[in-house]
C-alpha cells in the first residue's frame, strides 16, 4: 500500500520531488519515534489518574458509528474506551452493518459494563445519520467522536477532563496514524493552536474532537451533503460557536491505516475533498466573507482560499518609514528581494481580514525556503520553515494553505498602518527584526491574528 502510493507520488511529480518527499518522511518518522520513546505510559502515573476525584462530576459520551467493522479492530477499539483513566464514560454505539457482521453485537453485548450503549439499527442509513444516532444516545455533557476501527490512549478522557476544568467547551488533542501497533506509529500529527485560517486550508483538528453537547445540538448536528468531510463540516461550525477552543498538545489519538481509510489514501474516498471544498465554502458564506475554494495539492483534503482582494497596498523598504504614507495598507519587502503581482495579492488577500494584524510571507534563497514564519516553543523560538525546499508540501502539507503564525521575519510582509502607527514605539538598540517581533507580540495580545501565507513568495536577488 506504501509502495503503490510513492510509485504514484513519483509519477505524478516527478524523481527530484519524490526524493524531497521520502527525505522528509524519515524525518518526520525519526520525530514520531522520539516523541513515543520519551511518553511511554507510566502506569503509576495511569494509577493516580483512576484514583483522582474531580470536583465537579462531568460524563463524557463517546460516540462510535459502527460499520462492518473487522473483528481485530472492534476489540482494539473496545479495550482502548475500557482502559481510559477517566471513568465517568459512556460508550454510545451505533451499528449499521450488514448481517455477516453480526460478531460486532455478540462482541459489544458480551462485555460486561452497563456504560456501553448499543444500537442494532434495521439498516445503515449512512455516515451522517448513523453519526446522529449515536450522538442523540448521549446523555453527557461532553461529546468525543471515535472511528469504529481507532484507539484512545489510556489517558485520552482524563486529559480532556482537565481541559473541561479550564474552561474549554470545544477540546482537541495531537494525534498519531499506524498502521500495525499503535505504540509504533508512523508519523505523528503535531497541531497548531487553533484558527480558522488554518481550519479553512485543512481538517487539522480532525481526531481526538470533543465538545459540549450542547453545541452539537445547536449546530444541527452532522449534516446530510458532506459526507466524506462531515467532521470538517461539523467542526467548523461548532468553532464558529464555541467560546473556549482548546488544544491539548499530546497524542491521545491513534488514527488506524488500512486499504479502506482516509488515514490511507485519499483516493479511497475521492468524494471526500469535494465536500471538504463545499464545507470550507459553507463556512466562509456563513461568516460573510467573499471567497472561492479550490483544492491546493491533487488527491488531498488540502484548500486554498482565494479571498475577494479590494486593496491596493503602497510598497516599503523599512518598518520605520510609514510616516508620510497615507495608505491603509502596508507591504515591507527588502531592496534585495524580487517578488510577483500575484504575491503581492495574497498578502493582500489576508491583510484585509478583519482580525489579521500582519502577514507574512517566504522568502526563498537558491531553491530553499530562507525565512517563513518564527515560532515559540517552551520559551525558545526558532525559524520554522528554514531550509526546507521551494517545491515540498511541507509538515502535513502545511505549505499549502494559510496559517496562524507566532511571530514573523522582517523581510517581507504585510499589515494596516492604523494598527502600526499605534506601536511603533520600541526599546532603544532593537535590531530591526526584533522590532517586528515585538510588534507581533503586540498585536497578538490585543488580540490580532498574526498569518503566514506561504503562496506570497519573494526570492533573494
Amino acid at each position: 500500500m506504501l509502495l503503490k502510493k510513492v510509485i504514484n507520488y513519483g509519477r505524478q511529480k516527478g524523481f527530484k520531488a519524490l526524493k524531497i518527499k521520502l527525505g522528509e518522511r524519515i524525518k518526520y518518522k525519526k520525530e514520531t519515534d522520539f516523541y513515543m520513546k520519551n511518553h511511554k505510559y507510566d502506569e503509576d502515573v495511569l494509577n493516580l489518574q483512576r484514583i483522582e476525584k474531580f470536583e465537579k462530576q462531568i460524563k463524557i459520551s463517546i460516540c462510535v458509528p459502527v460499520y462492518n467493522t473487522e473483528k481485530k479492530m472492534l476489540v482494539e477499539m473496545l479495550k482502548s474506551v475500557l482502559a481510559q483513566t477517566y471513568s465517568n464514560w459512556e460508550l454510545c454505539i451505533v451499528d449499521g452493518s450488514s448481517k455477516e457482521f453480526g460478531y460486532i453485537e455478540s462482541i459489544v453485548r458480551g462485555i460486561n459494563d452497563n456504560r456501553i450503549k448499543y444500537n442494532r439499527l434495521r439498516k445503515n442509513f449512512g455516515i451522517v445519520e448513523n453519526s446522529n444516532i449515536s450522538c442523540a444516545m448521549a446523555s453527557g455533557e461532553f461529546i468525543a467522536l471515535l472511528d469504529h476501527d481507532d484507539i484512545l490512549a489510556p489517558d485520552a478522557l482524563y486529559e480532556v477532563r482537565r481541559a473541561i476544568d479550564k474552561g474549554a467547551d470545544y477540546i482537541y488533542s495531537d494525534e498519531a496514524s499506524f498502521s500495525k501497533n499503535y505504540l509504533k506509529p508512523d508519523i505523528i500529527h503535531f497541531k497548531d493552536e487553533f484558527s480558522f485560517l488554518n481550519l479553512r486550508g485543512n481538517n487539522y483538528i480532525c481526531h481526538l474532537s470533543v465538545f459540549k453537547k450542547d453545541l452539537f445540538e445547536e449546530v444541527g448536528g452532522f449534516r446530510s451533503g458532506f459526507e466524506g468531510s462531515q467532521d470538517h463540516d461539523l467542526i467548523l461550525r461548532i468553532c464558529e460557536k464555541a467560546k473556549n477552543i482548546y488544544h491539548i498538545p499530546k497524542v491521545l489519538y491513534f488514527w488506524r491505516v488500512h486499504k479502506n481509510s482516509v488515514a490511507s489514501d485519499i483516493s479511497a474516498k475521492p468524494y471526500c475533498l469535494v465536500a471538504g471544498q463545499k464545507a470550507v465554502k459553507s463556512h466562509l458564506d456563513r461568516m460573510k466573507i467573499k471567497a472561492s475554494v479550490e483544492l491546493a495539492v491533487e488527491n488531498a483534503s488540502v484548500y486554498k482560499v482565494n479571498y475577494s482582494n479590494f486593496i491596493k497596498p503602497v510598497i516599503i523598504n523599512n518598518i520605520e518609514n510609514i510616516k508620510g504614507v497615507t495608505n491603509e495598507y502596508i507591504i515591507v519587502a527588502k531592496p534585495d528581494l524580487s517578488f510577483s503581482v500575484e504575491s503581492i495579492n495574497e498578502l493582500c488577500q489576508i491583510i484585509q481580514l478583519k482580525n489579521i494584524g500582519m502577514v507574512g510571507g517566504a522568502v526563498i534563497k537558491d531553491g530553499k525556503i530562507e525565512y517563513a514564519t518564527l515560532r515559540e516553543e517552551n520559551g525558545e523560538v526558532y525559524s520554522e520553515y528554514e531550509g526546507i525546499d521551494e517545491r515540498s508540501d511541507g509538515y502535513m502539507k502545511r505549505l499549502k494553505y494559510v496559517q496562524r503564525a507566532d511571530y514573523l521575519p522582517y523581510q517581507f510582509f504585510a499589515t494596516r498602518k492604523s494598527i502600526l502607527e499605534n506601536m511603533l514605539y520600541f526599546e532603544e538598540n532593537l535590531w530591526e527584526d526584533d522590532k517586528v517581533f515585538d510588534m507581533c507580540k503586540r498585536m497578538r495580545k490585543i488580540g490580532y491574528e498574526i498569518a503566514f501565507n506561504p503562496f506570497a513568495r519573494a526570492y533573494r536577488k
